[in-house]
């Protein structure tokens, strides 16, 4: 092509200078010059079509706009493109479409420059030249011409500044148009990186303080390629003042930036040793816990984005099933936050053992939510894993449909439930998980006993009591204060029971409990999940007493109410074992049982939470349960197996809320 483009330029220029020279002589000789004058034609066509030809050329040339044209081939594309018959071939570009690129690049620059112009607005401005500017960069945030004319001109030093602008700015609107330039310049990066300029390479941002530019990346997706090759200098250790080497702080800055790019954080990170990543972290977390930021209104809560690339990067918020990158720093981050550590001094050569940075606890209980197959396993002390140490492989266990795809040891499972054991609040997303988790493992069970026994349902139950008495462990050890933690679950589970839930017999149908999803906004998950989880670790009991005068502290009584029967999760199991097969060979509303009733009008049992209101009523349903086969020996009848199941899921619990930890 610039072969071809040179020879029509050296053909225009001989053309020029030869046609006057021609014309010249037709006219001394007088002979008629209007089938030279032709070749005016000719002149004015090459002066219109070579510009043409070298635009062609330099877009040929731009892998960034190559990709786009060949998106035509398989159909209209965004230039306009038309495709070839039947979908291939040549590819036509259509030319009005290409018209106005320089124009918007233009357009960015100057509405860059317009920016650039301002002075500091104070939060109690009236103006709305700042909101004029970022609604117009907002409405073609998607434009890659425009926004890389934009961040072209602005620069990242430009970049900085307009943010330190921002930040004395109107909260609200700051923090929004915050967001709309960090989107800009991901358009810009992954779809005119050549446009954008030197500044904007790799290798050239090193030079930017990471403060600045943590702030200006913070939102937004970028490549892959280019975002990890800007942050991979960040991740290395230095030695200050002769001391030992230490992982740089600088990487806390681009903490929200690792969270919306989590591919990078996994290639970062996935390839360090056990013992470095868990230096690094502990420094990243002994950062965002010493330098949290309250007062500016462009600024991360540091807490907060540490546990959001956590969990992020582990494929929390993935809507797909996490890939193995993903699992691979899920293992990474489960075996490492339960150990982190200060730094070593002579006092204390191996540190001191450091608590997860407060804002980053409900990420890790997400995150053990997400993966409760690996924790149920884990958790275990009735499977020929638990004498292992952690690893990344698969394992085989005993429980149907628990397929975990990495292997956790009891000591590190508990450690990290530990990192989010903390608060009732904190462990909701976990107690979600768990409970959605619980009914897939139960139905896999009840599909294979097929309701003539509970072989599956037993290992299944059992698995599930491990995981609850070493989650009531770690609140013990955390929190201390069982009285206040056990009345927040308490207050929890009748919550969801008073919310119209109808979750066979507890009556959670339209309500849904906030958290946090990966952007760190309000997000809603099921919370029959967490009330399945609740109902079943919770003993009928404590959820009794709920509802009784109590004069003594849970501290004095509990001895004495986990000898009792759990009738309220016998209760639940009873209704269970009728979705897999089991029957009521004496129905519920026999007139035995009638005296006060324990069903409705309509035949069927009472919510839980207005038998517990009555003893005698409560009385009756221990009744109607034996009259159903508890306390038979036949675990082929629905109160028996109701027994066992309860049980094993009690005796399994207790082995691991008295040592959770056996090996260390």
């Amino acid at each position: 092509m610039e072969r071809f483009i040179a020879s029509l330029e050296q053909a225009r220029k001989v053309v020029g200078e030869e046609l006057s020279g021609i014309l010249r002589a037709l006219s001394s000789v007088d002979a008629d010059r209007s089938a030279a004058l032709r070749i005016r034609e000719i002149e004015g066509w090459l002066d219109q079509e070579i510009p043409r030809l070298r635009r062609r050329n330099q877009l040929i040339q731009e892998p960034d706009l190559l990709k786009e044209w060949a998106a035509g081939l398989a159909g209209p594309g965004p230039l306009g493109l038309t495709p070839g018959p039947g979908g291939g071939g040549l590819t036509a570009f259509d030319e009005k479409a290409l018209a106005t690129r320089t124009l918007a690049t233009d357009e960015g620059e100057k509405l860059a420059e317009s920016l650039s112009a301002l002075g500091h607005p104070t939060p109690y401005s009236s103006e709305n030249v700042y909101d004029g500017i970022f609604d117009r960069l907002a409405g073609r945030r998607n434009d890659a011409d425009f926004t890389a004319g934009f961040f072209s001109a602005l620069g990242p030093k430009g970049a900085a500044a307009a943010l330190r602008k921002l930040n004395h700015y109107h909260g609200e609107s700051a923090r929004k148009h915050w967001k709309t330039m960090g989107e800009a310049l991901a358009t810009a990066v992954a779809r005119r990186p050549r446009t954008l300029g030197p500044a904007w390479e790799p290798e050239n941002l090193g030079k930017t303080q990471g403060a600045d530019l943590g702030l200006a990346l913070g939102h937004g997706r970028f490549p892959s390629g280019w975002f990890t090759e800007v942050i991979r200098p960040r991740v290395h250790k230095a030695a200050e003042g002769g001391g030992p080497a230490r992982w740089t702080a600088d990487l806390s800055h681009f903490l929200s930036a690792l969270a919306n790019n989590p591919e990078t954080a996994r290639a970062l990170f996935n390839d360090l040793s056990p013992g470095d990543l868990r230096e690094l972290f502990s420094e990243l977390n002994e950062q965002v816990s010493l330098y949290p930021n309250e007062h500016d209104v462009i600024a991360f809560d540091l807490e907060k984005e540490f546990g959001r690339m956590l969990a992020a990067g582990a494929g929390v918020f993935e809507k797909r099933s996490p890939g193995p990158e993903a699992v691979r720093f899920a293992f990474n981050t489960m075996t490492t936050m339960g150990e982190l550590r200060t730094e070593a001094d002579f006092r204390n050569p191996e540190g001191q053992p450091m608590e997860v940075a407060k804002g980053a606890r409900i990420f890790m209980s997400m995150l053990a939510g997400a993966y409760a197959a690996e924790i149920i396993e884990g958790a275990d002390a009735g499977d020929a894993n638990r004498t292992q140490d952690s690893a990344f492989e698969k394992t085989a266990t005993l429980t149907a449909g628990l397929h975990p795809k990495f292997r956790l040891s009891p000591g590190d499972t508990y450690r990290f439930i530990k990192t989010f054991a903390d608060s009732a609040e904190r462990m909701k997303p976990f107690d979600a998980g768990m409970g959605r988790f619980s009914r897939h493992l139960m139905d896999e069970a009840g599909a294979k006993d097929r309701g003539a026994g509970i072989k599956h349902l037993g290992r299944t139950f059992a698995s599930l009591g491990y995981v609850s008495g070493m989650q009531f462990a770690a609140a013990n050890e955390v929190q201390g204060k069982m009285d206040e933690y056990d009345q927040e679950v308490r207050d929890r589970l009748f919550l969801l029971m008073g919310l119209g839930v109808d979750l066979v017999g507890f009556g959670v149908s339209q309500w849904a409990a906030a958290t946090l999803d990966a952007s760190g906004a309000s997000m809603a998950f099921d919370p029959a999940g967490e009330l399945i989880w609740l109902l079943i670790g919770k003993s009928a009991s404590e959820t009794v007493d709920s509802y009784k005068d109590i004069d003594k502290t849970r501290l004095d009584t509990l001895k004495e109410r986990n000898r009792l029967a759990t009738l309220g999760r016998e209760y639940w199991i009873f209704h269970e074992l009728k979705r897999y097969g089991f029957s009521y060979p004496v129905p519920p509303d026999d007139p035995a049982f009638s005296r006060p009733p324990i069903t409705g009008k309509d035949g069927n049992l009472l919510p839980f939470d207005k038998l517990a209101k009555d003893p005698k009523a409560l009385k009756n349903l221990a009744d109607w349960m034996i009259r159903n086969g508890s306390g038979s020996g036949d675990d082929s009848t629905v109160g028996e197996a109701a027994t066992r199941l309860n049980n094993a899921f009690g005796g399994a619990k207790d082995n691991t809320q008295t040592n959770p930890s056996p090996l260390g």
